[in-house]
Order: structure tokens, then C-alpha cells, then sequence
């Protein structure tokens, strides 16, 4: 019979300690780690595998209660026992560790003996069935440490998940198995909010949940396979529409962060079924390809793999090479949509929109393709092509009609208002297109100024110095508040078609539409109304208030062409 192994110890200590905790207890016959920091500490428990931690509140870096909340997020009380060493005096600090995890505590000066009999009061307490515990984590953190472990939540990587994918597949290509990739929605925002400290915790609080819900599966492993992206692989027969929406549930259920109680979301994509002659690479991409399907639907949802995904995908792609040629080939259009004087009914100016001439798919609509221009960043030049064909077609008709006031609105993406460029490239084009800065306005979405705040408010606070002007499109669809408003000095409000198009059968939708117009109006802003198809919604928008509007009631966004005889029609008499 093989000697008892002595307990073996992680004491967090700071290195200036001149009582060395360590030291003593490493006399006392206890086989004794130590880490002066937090990093090094949780790097240790990650690693190797200890019968407790003594932990003084004193140890340098994150706070000894911050260590303590990640140890609980992985390990219970029954797992790996946590005693904390408090200063005299700091009851509150001592009360807290408890409420954290802590299984006991001490309190500076040690008295050794008495430390020694609280460690061993703990050890004779969980040592049985700990220890048994304990080797079968082991066991099951060597079946994929063999390859290599997330060094923030002690999962699996990326790596490991596939590794395991392969072999599954090398084994039983016709049995079922079930991968579950996860991403969080919005992490980057909690990131910025709170910082990267709480978005830390809130992984390995949720790498704690993703073990917990699938403790009673068997053949299961989690893994952190990116920054914010997990992923689940269920070897066997699993109820793939179970898990994944308890997994679910465990996303949303509100964390306790600190002081701070977040809520998180997560949209999850669900291969089930047997691979057949798939790869492992093959199902982990089918797995992500229905993720992205779940966001496109709405995000905190799960969606299953179905084989369309790839085609829609294998399209995606084709799109996606064909647009990055577009520009150079000269297959985008300019197109204009005239904006109305509702009590004249003649064109006061056009907003530019953008079609894309496809050699085999024909006309593209934005919808189609902006999207796709965002993500490739695309969109910058993009952006920049719509705004310079929109200036000169606009000097072009002043100079055709001098008796028409004439107005050009181009849209701002949201990688253009963060383009540090983007002041400077308005500027010369102005000077290039001899347009005044004043003919020209900016449309800006709500959602595109409130998820940039701080960019934003550097880049319009240039564009007005420009003398530009600036509108805030589809308002009432996004989160713009009063103050930010009048912070950001806009000119006028669009109000989004959605609401425009039911006001007159629809009571609730009036009401915004009115409230929206007497807002713009007592803080001087002028109010374009955008959808605008029935004559009842012209007579209504000029009782409230409303001085322009656009829609097809006048005309579709039309070509340069089309657009110049709806301007000579204008002139002649009214549209509409």
C-alpha cells in the first residue's frame, strides 16, 4: 500500500509577508505552493490540483475577494476549501469572504496552531468524498488538457473541442452527436461599460453554469473557443432542443457581478445528427453557421443547422468577393428621392441612395448589400463614392435650376462616423464640387450615433463646423434621449416610415408622429416625414406640423435622369 500523500496547499500571500504563512505551514508537513498575485494564482488552481487555499487579504493585485469570486466560479466549497486571512478588526471583510465562498477564516496576527487546526478541520471534513471528487476532475480535465486548457475559465480551446470532434468522428462517423457553439450578444458593450474586469468574471461565471447544466449529461465538454464563444460537444444521443435551451436559460439568468447585477443574452447554433462525411472543421462551421442565423433572426435564441445555411452562406461569400470589385468596375448607381414642400408640393431637394448594377444578379438593392459593406468596412469608400456623385449632381442642378432652392441628403454609415478622416473628406469634397456646405445634409441613424457615442460626437461637432447640415434619420426607432438632441445641435428629425404609413389607421402610431413633430418644433428643428403614400397621410402630416416629406405618394428613388424631368415638372407645377 502506497504512503498517504501530504495535503498539498496554495497559500496567496504577499511576497513582503514577514509572517510567510507559506514557510510555516511548509514546516507543519504540508506540501505548500504560493503566488503573489491573483494571475498567478488562478493559473495555479487551473493547472494543478490542491486540497485547499489559504488566502490573505493582503496578497497584491485584483482584490483578495475578486480572487476568491473566480475560484468559487469554477471549484464549490466541497471542491476546493478557501480559508481567508483577515486583518484584525476588518469583521465586515471577514463577513463578506464568507458570503463570497470562503469556507472559514482567520484573523491576523496567526496564531499558527490555530490556523493548522482549521485546515485540518476542513480537510477531515471534505477529504473523503473531496478526494474522490477531486480525481475525477482530474481525470476528466486530463481527457482534454492533453491538448490544452483556456487559461481564464479552465475549459477546453478551440483546439481541444475539434481534437475531440475528430476523434468522435474517426470512431462512430454514423452515430449521432450534438455541437452547440455559443456567442454572447452585445459582450463588447458590458466590456466597455464595466470593464474588462467584470467581463472577465462574467465569462468564468458562465463557463461555471455551462458545467453545471451539463453535469448529468455523460461524454459532454465545454469549451472557450474565442473571446466571448463557447461551445458544447455531446458524444452519443442527446435532446439537442434540451440542452440548448437550458443552456439558455442559464445565459439570461441575471449575474451577480460585484455590486453590479448584469443580464447577459446569447445566441446559440445547434448541429445534431450524425456527421457522415463531414469533417470536424465541417461541423463546428455548420454549428456557427446556424449561430449566425440566430442573431439574423433576432439574437437570444437557438437555432438548428439546417443544409440551406451553407448555400445562403456559399452565396454570402460569393457577394462578398464581387463587392470588394464593384466600385472599381463601376457597377454602383446613384440614386435620387425627391423631398417635398407638403403645402407646395414642389422639390425643395433629394436624398442619394445607392443601387448596385450586378453583371449576372442585375439590380442590387441596399438591403442586399449594405450589411455586407459594414463588415468588409467596404463602406468607407464606399460611402464616399455616394457623397461625391451626390455633390456633383447637385451643383450640376443648381446651376440647371436657379429658381429651385435645392438640398442633397447623403447618409453616414457607422464606419464612417468613426473614420477619423471623415471631416476632412466632406471638406474637400465640397471644395472640389463647389457645393455649399449648407445645401448639404447628413443623415445619421439613432442606432448608429447611440452605439458610438463618443466618435460621434467629435466627428459631428467637425461637420458642423463645416456648416453642413445634420439629421437624425428614423427617429423613433433607436434610443436618442432629449438631451443628446440638443447636445448634437441637429437640424431636423426623419420620421421613419413605420410609423408614417399606420397613423392613419393606427391611433398609437398618430400619436407618436405628433409627439415626434411638437418635439422637433419647440427645439427649433425642422421635420421630414419619410413613406409618405396616401394623400390622408399628407393632409394629417401638414396638420401636425410636418413641412417636407418623401415617399412613393411623390416618387420612388429614381435616376439622375428620371430625377432631373421630375425636377423640370416641379418647377412647371406642383407633384403629387
Amino acid at each position: 500500500m502506497s504512503p498517504a500523500q501530504p495535503d498539498r496547499l496554495l497559500v496567496v500571500e504577499n511576497d513582503c509577508n514577514p509572517l510567510k504563512l507559506s514557510a510555516s505551514l511548509a514546516g507543519r508537513g504540508y506540501r505548500v505552493d504560493t503566488a503573489a498575485a491573483v494571475a498567478a494564482a488562478m493559473e495555479k488552481i487551473r493547472r494543478d490540483s490542491y486540497d485547499l487555499v489559504l488566502l490573505d487579504q493582503a496578497s497584491t493585485g485584483t482584490s483578495s475577494l475578486d480572487l476568491l469570486r473566480l475560484v468559487r466560479a469554477t471549484h464549490s466549497p466541497d471542491e476546493l476549501p478557501v480559508i481567508m486571512v483577515t486583518r484584525a478588526g476588518e469583521t465586515q471583510t471577514a463577513m463578506d469572504a464568507l458570503h463570497v465562498g470562503a469556507n472559514d477564516y482567520v484573523v491576523h496576527p496567526v496564531d499558527l496552531p490555530v490556523v493548522t487546526a482549521r485546515i485540518e478541520e476542513q480537510l477531515s471534513r471534505l477529504r473523503p468524498r473531496y478526494r474522490h471528487r477531486r480525481r475525477s476532475r482530474v481525470r476528466e480535465a486530463a481527457d482534454v488538457a492533453k491538448y490544452e486548457t483556456d487559461p481564464l475559465t479552465g475549459l477546453a480551446t478551440r483546439r481541444a473541442i475539434v481534437e475531440r470532434l475528430r476523434e468522435a468522428i474517426a470512431v462512430r462517423r454514423d452515430t449521432a452527436l450534438t455541437l452547440i457553439a455559443l456567442d454572447l450578444d452585445g459582450f463588447r458593450v458590458i466590456n466597455d461599460s464595466f470593464g474588462q474586469t467584470a467581463g472577465d468574471r462574467i465569462l468564468v461565471e458562465l463557463a461555471r453554469r455551462l458545467r453545471r447544466t451539463v453535469a448529468r449529461c455523460e461524454s459532454v465538454v465545454i469549451a472557450r473557443i474565442g473571446g466571448d464563444e463557447f461551445a458544447a460537444l455531446a458524444e452519443g444521443t442527446h435532446d439537442a432542443a434540451s440542452l440548448a435551451g437550458r443552456i439558455l436559460q442559464e445565459v439570461v439568468r441575471p449575474m451577480e457581478i460585484g455590486d453590479l447585477q448584469i443580464s447577459a443574452a446569447a445566441s446559440l447554433g445547434v448541429f445534431a445528427g450524425a456527421p457522415g462525411g463531414s469533417t470536424a472543421e465541417d461541423v463546428l462551421r455548420d454549428a456557427h453557421l446556424a449561430m449566425y442565423r440566430a442573431k439574423e433572426l433576432g439574437k437570444n435564441r437557438w437555432q438548428q443547422f439546417e443544409p440551406e445555411l451553407r448555400t445562403r452562406a456559399r452565396a454570402r461569400m460569393a457577394l462578398v468577393h464581387d463587392l470588394r470589385y464593384a466600385l472599381e468596375r463601376s457597377e454602383f448607381r446613384a440614386y435620387y428621392q425627391p423631398k417635398v414642400n407638403l403645402r407646395t408640393r414642389k422639390i425643395v431637394g433629394f436624398e442619394a441612395l445607392i443601387r448596385w448594377r450586378h453583371p449576372v444578379r442585375g439590380l442590387v438593392y441596399p438591403g442586399d448589400f449594405i450589411e455586407l459593406a459594414e463588415e468588409t468596412g467596404m463602406i468607407v469608400p464606399i460611402g464616399e463614392w455616394v457623397l461625391q456623385q451626390a455633390c456633383r449632381q447637385l451643383r450640376a442642378w443648381q446651376s440647371q435650376f436657379p429658381q429651385a432652392p435645392l438640398t442633397m441628403n447623403v447618409n453616414l454609415s457607422v464606419k464612417q462616423l468613426i473614420d477619423p478622416n471623415l471631416v476632412e473628406r466632406v471638406a474637400a469634397i465640397l471644395d472640389e464640387t463647389d457645393v455649399a456646405p449648407q445645401s448639404l445634409n447628413l443623415e445619421l441613424t439613432e442606432t448608429a450615433l447611440m452605439t458610438n457615442i463618443g466618435p460621434a460626437r467629435s466627428a459631428l461637432t467637425g461637420l458642423r463646423n463645416l456648416r453642413v447640415g445634420l439629421k437624425l434619420d428614423d427617429f423613433g426607432t433607436g434610443y436618442s434621449s432629449l438631451g443628446y438632441l440638443r447636445a448634437m445641435h441637429f437640424d431636423s428629425l426623419k420620421i421613419d416610415k413605420s410609423f408614417v404609413t399606420r397613423m392613419t389607421s393606427d391611433g398609437e402610431c398618430r400619436a407618436i408622429v405628433e409627439s415626434m413633430a411638437r418635439l422637433a418644433q419647440a427645439l427649433g428643428m425642422t421635420v421630414v416625414a419619410e413613406g409618405v403614400e396616401l394623400e390622408e397621410h399628407l393632409t394629417e402630416l401638414l396638420r401636425l406640423g410636418c413641412e417636407v416629406g418623401q415617399g412613393f405618394y411623390f416618387s420612388p428613388a429614381v435616376d439622375a435622369e428620371r430625377a432631373e424631368q421630375l425636377l423640370e415638372r416641379s418647377c412647371g407645377s406642383a407633384l403629387g
